[in-house]
Formats: C-alpha cells, sequence, structure tokens
C-alpha cells in the first residue's frame, strides 16, 4: 500500500513538470535605458575663484607605451573668502576634452567625492566641478587628489628604433593662482631611454622627467602661477621624448563579456576581445589582469587553444601574459586578433541568499588591461530568474525569455583602472530550474539513493539506537544549554543597560551596578559550565565542533564590542570624517553582534535537539 502511495505521488509530481511550460508565465520583460546629452554652456566668470590659493601641487604623470596618459593631482587648496565654498573648477583644454576618458576625485582619506562636467567653458577650457564632502571653511585648506587619464596625447614614429613622444601640460589649468611647493613628474616605461624633456630635470636611470616650481620663479621672475598660466607663457607646454622598442600604440577595439549565473552555483565569465595593433612595432605579448579568485582559466579562438599563456598571481589579482609566438603569430601594425577568454569565479564570494532571493555584488568589468577599451558590451545572463527586484545601477536593457534574463550595459573608452561594481536582487523561478534534464537526473538519482539508505538503514535501526543512546550524554547537554542560555541572558541584560543609559533612561549608577552585578553572574557560570563543556567535546567529533564554533562566536562577539567602543571614542574625539560614517560603522556593528547572538541560539538549539 505504501509503495502504491508512493508511485501515485511521483506519478502527478512528474506530470505536474511536463505540464509547467505550457501554464501561462510572467509576460517577457523589454527594458531599455534612456539617457540624454547635455551641450557645453558658456560661463564668463567663477565668483569668489580670486580668493581661492593652491598652496601645494604634485603631479605624478604616467605615460603609458600603449598611447594613454594618467595623470594625479595632489592639491592643497586655501578658501581665502569670508564665506565656505563647496566647490572648485578644474579646466581641462578644449583640444583635449574629447580625449579626457576617465576622471575621478578622491580625499585624503580615500572617500569618493562627486566630480562631474558643468558644462561651462571659460577662455579655451571646458571646467570640470569637484564637489566637497563638507564645506571649505575660510582661512582652512583642504586636500584632494584628482585622477584623469588622456588618450590621443602620445605620438610614435621610427628612425632606426622606436620614438614615443608626448605633447602636453607642465601643471593643472585652474581659475586660481598656484604657488609654493609645485612639483610635477613624469614616468616613462621602463627600459626607456629618454631624449629630451624640454625644461625639466631628466633622470634617466630611474625613468622619469621632474618639473620644479623654483625653475621658472628664477627664470620668468614670477612669485606664482596666475590662474589658467597666463603667466607661463610658452613654458606652460612640455614635449617628452623616449625610446623604446618593447611598447607601441594598442588598443582593445571591440569586449563582448557575458556572466552567466546559474542559482546552482556558477558564475562563468566568457570574454571576447579584438585587440588592435595600431602603433608601429609588432606586438609578441599583451598581458590581462583578471580577477585573484579566477580558476579553470582558458585562452581560445577559432583554431582552438592558445599556448603559451603564463599566469602569475599577485595580491590583488592574476597576470594573464598572452604570448602569441608559441601557436600563434605576431601582431604586425595596423592588424588585429581576436581571441576568447573563459574562467570561473566562486560563487560564495558574489552571492548571497534569502530564501528564494539571491542578491549578486560583482565588478562587471571584471578583466582589466593597461591599453585603451574602446567598446565594452557586457552582459549578465541569470539563469532559473523570474523577476529582478532590484539594481542599484540601470542598465542599456533588461530582456526576459523563457525563465532567463540578460542584463545589459555598455561602455565607451573604458581606462585601465577603471572599475564597475554592481549589485542586483533576483527571485529564483524554482520550477524553471527543475526543468533542466541535468535535474531530473539528480532527483532520481537521490530518491534511488535514499530508497536504498532507508531498507538498509531499517535492519540496523536497533543497533543504532543502542549507539546513540551510549553516545549522547543526555543530562551534560541538558545543563550545558541551560548554563549557556542563562549566560546569554545576562550579556543580553548588560546590553540593554548600556542603551538604557547611553540615552539616559537609566541612572549611571543603576548601570553600574547592573553591570558588576551581571559580570560576577557570568564568572560564576563560565566555571560551572567548564566540567559539561570538556565532556562534551570528549564524546564525539559533532559535539567538538558545536562548541569550537561557539567559542569563535565568544571571541566574535567580543571582538565587535571592542570595535563598536573604539569607533564611539574615535567619534567623540572628532576623527572621523562624518557623523553619517559613524552612523553607518555603528549600525554595521550593531547588525553584525545580532547575528552572532542568533547565531549561538541556533547551535545551542542545535544541541537540544539530540535530547530528542
Amino acid at each position: 500500500m505504501i509503495r502504491k502511495n508512493i508511485l501515485i505521488f511521483f506519478t502527478v509530481f512528474l506530470l505536474f513538470i511536463v505540464a509547467y511550460p505550457f501554464i501561462s508565465k510572467q509576460p517577457d520583460l523589454n527594458y531599455t535605458y534612456q539617457n540624454g546629452n547635455q551641450s557645453p554652456k558658456f560661463s564668463v566668470s567663477l565668483e569668489g575663484a580670486e580668493n581661492i590659493l593652491v598652496t601645494r601641487l604634485d603631479r605624478w604623470g604616467n605615460i603609458s607605451g600603449y598611447g594613454l596618459v594618467s595623470i594625479e593631482d595632489k592639491l592643497s587648496i586655501k578658501n581665502l573668502n569670508n564665506n565656505p565654498i563647496t566647490s572648485i573648477f578644474i579646466g581641462i583644454p578644449l583640444n583635449h576634452s574629447d580625449d579626457l576618458i576617465f576622471f575621478e576625485t578622491t580625499g585624503l582619506e580615500g572617500n569618493t567625492l562627486l566630480t562631474e562636467r558643468s558644462y561651462m567653458i571659460q577662455s579655451d577650457f571646458e571646467m570640470l566641478a569637484i564637489y566637497f564632502d563638507s564645506p571649505l571653511l575660510p582661512y582652512q585648506s583642504k586636500t584632494i587628489k584628482f585622477t584623469h587619464i588622456y588618450k590621443n596625447l602620445v605620438s610614435y614614429s621610427f628612425i632606426d628604433k622606436q620614438y614615443i613622444e608626448f605633447n602636453g601640460y607642465v601643471y593643472p589649468f585652474l581659475p586660481y593662482k598656484m604657488e609654493s611647493d609645485l612639483t610635477t613628474t613624469y614616468l616613462v616605461p621602463r627600459i626607456s631611454e629618454i631624449e629630451t624633456g624640454d625644461w625639466g630635470e631628466v633622470y634617466p636611470d630611474r625613468y622619469f622627467v621632474r618639473y620644479f616650481f623654483d625653475e621658472l620663479r628664477d627664470d620668468l621672475g614670477i612669485e606664482y602661477i596666475s590662474p589658467f598660466q597666463e603667466n607661463l607663457g610658452d613654458k606652460k607646454d612640455i614635449t617628452i621624448v623616449f625610446t623604446n622598442d618593447d611598447y607601441t600604440k594598442m588598443e582593445v577595439n571591440e569586449i563582448n563579456r557575458e556572466f552567466y549565473i546559474s542559482p546552482w552555483g556558477i558564475i562563468r565569465v566568457k570574454e571576447d576581445f579584438l585587440m588592435q595593433n595600431l602603433g608601429i612595432m609588432d606586438i609578441n605579448t599583451f598581458l590581462l589582469n583578471i580577477p585573484r579568485a579566477a580558476r579553470d582559466i582558458y585562452v581560445y579562438d577559432d583554431l582552438g587553444e592558445i599556448l603559451g599563456t603564463r599566469i602569475i598571481k599577485s595580491s590583488t589579482h592574476k597576470e594573464l601574459t598572452i604570448n602569441l609566438v608559441t601557436n600563434r603569430v605576431k601582431l604586425t601594425p595596423n592588424s588585429s586578433f581576436r581571441f576568447k577568454l573563459r574562467y570561473y569565479l566562486p560563487f560564495e564570494k558574489y552571492i548571497s541568499f534569502n530564501w528564494f532571493q539571491e542578491s549578486v555584488q560583482i565588478n562587471i568589468l571584471s578583466t582589466s588591461f593597461e591599453y585603451l577599451g574602446r567598446q565594452q558590451t557586457v552582459k549578465l545572463t541569470i539563469d532559473g530568474c523570474y523577476s529582478i527586484d532590484s539594481i542599484t545601477k540601470p542598465p542599456e536593457s533588461i530582456q526576459k525569455s523563457h525563465g532567463a534574463t540578460i542584463i545589459v550595459y555598455k561602455f565607451n573608452y573604458v581606462a585601465p583602472i577603471e572599475e564597475n561594481l554592481i549589485q542586483f536582487t533576483f527571485t529564483i523561478d524554482i520550477f524553471d530550474i527543475l526543468l533542466r534534464p541535468i535535474t531530473f537526473i539528480l532527483i532520481i538519482s537521490l530518491i534511488a539513493t535514499f530508497y536504498v539508505l532507508i531498507i538498509k538503514l531499517r535492519k540496523r535501526e536497533y543497533d543504532l539506537v543502542e549507539i546513540k543512546k551510549e553516545l549522547l550524554l543526555v543530562n551534560e547537554i541538558r545543563e550545558f544549554c541551560s548554563l549557556y542560555e542563562e549566560k546569554n541572558a545576562q550579556f543580553l541584560e548588560i546590553k540593554q543597560a548600556e542603551d538604557d543609559a547611553k540615552r539616559k533612561k537609566m541612572a549611571k549608577k543603576n548601570y553600574k551596578n547592573i553591570l558588576e552585578k551581571n559580570t560576577a553572574k557570568i564568572e560564576e557560570i563560565q566555571k560551572e559550565i567548564a566540567p559539561f563543556k570538556k565532556v562534551l567535546m570528549e564524546t564525539n567529533e559533532t559535539f567538538k565542533s558545536i562548541i569550537k564554533k561557539l567559542d569563535i562566536l565568544e571571541a566574535e562577539r567580543i571582538s565587535v564590542k571592542d570595535s563598536l567602543n573604539l569607533l564611539e571614542t574615535r567619534y567623540k574625539r572628532g576623527r572621523l570624517p562624518s557623523r553619517a560614517a559613524y552612523l553607518k560603522l555603528s549600525d554595521d556593528f550593531k547588525k553584525r553582534g545580532k547575528k552572532i547572538d542568533r547565531n549561538i541560539d541556533k547551535f545551542i538549539q542545535q544541541l537540544r535537539s539530540y535530547l530528542l
């Protein structure tokens, strides 16, 4: 009779699975993101700019042999106005406005400052606006780092050897006066020979050219640099020429990247690259940086696997060197090479669960390189997805069809240091996943395995019951759990009293009495728990593992409490950037503490389950 009922149940279940595809489902979703572009506007003045002073500048520029120029300006801004200011402007020459492919501003603590094109034109410059995270008060200074990357500032020529020429500017173009300590350094690739550096000091053995304001002060007889460098004349322009045969201009003309995410625990990344040699030298190898956690890396094209690849693991990523000479041909000038890259990422590192919801946080520009990325298309294919519940950055489009959802992003002119971290949450379509043939095989295999195990376990049931009775120490488990729960209650009472004292709902004297009483009680309970803890750990590996996890959680609880106290102390002393940062970190620590308490309760309940 039982077998007959089981057969009927599985027959109905299989009929439902077969009929499910024909049941009306949620309509297919097609979404397209529309974003308008603005045109530059003209401005004739910058109010208060004459009272803003740049007192220090450290410019570091890196001239890549592949055609990009990266510049980091560390500026100290002093406000001589009688009112606070919330932003400053930086000018980009109009003739290089289209060559600017990336810009970002950070504070000294690494916090990102909002930076945007203001669509204002002053003289011959397009103005970029940088907004402070807090107002700059009168007669105070603030230091920021402005990073910007350009294309088309480097040219190549060949006379017996390759000459690489950079034409640019010594100092940033600002609508403010600059004085005091102003230094600019431009680095060139290693194993280069610097032919000329204009009026700067050339350091050929260390591969850089350095410019000091002291030289301009003596040469031009000036004490400061005027807004937009009007008093520098031709000294504001520089030309750096060096020779190097190991690099030439190169671009990634096109990238098609697909992230395949399956709720079964798979994150697969497939990338299609179109590399283009725009220089005058042959290219034998090129380098890609992929996530450090990537595994099963495979490089191939239409002819098969590309041999000669080498992987070096660093602290932040893996360096993948592809040698074309091994079983392909070198990349000659004005030629291109298309190849594919595939690797897998650990599922648990990027995805978190909440019942039938999964949340994914991932950098969709996962593979980086030293070259200009002209066009990138990123597709996030989510298998078994019923609906997208939230997403942090709007995509170009979202398409849903037959249980798979495809989120599409497109980028133009991607810089080497650029990242794009997104987070999205989706609901799993559990029935659609079960339709997969491999799922049917796994279900049938599991059913057959369980059936065999049940038959065998019935024969050994009596013996197992006797063994469990011998191993399970009922009284010790009961006493251990009761004492542990009592100790947790004491901790929670201390925590509640501490919160009431902070909110002035309880007198400090009462709080101290509760703290002393409960602390003494906790120490007493700890001594009572010790013998039961020792007995349980010596009983079997299961109890030993649970108690070790409880010890770790206790240590984490102490660590979280100490971190929270340290954060509060630093906030009271004014050593945190803002109140918002303090509240965010404080809330995170409190959530972590609550999670630790829940986990402790979970393991105690797990021990109690052995009493049933």
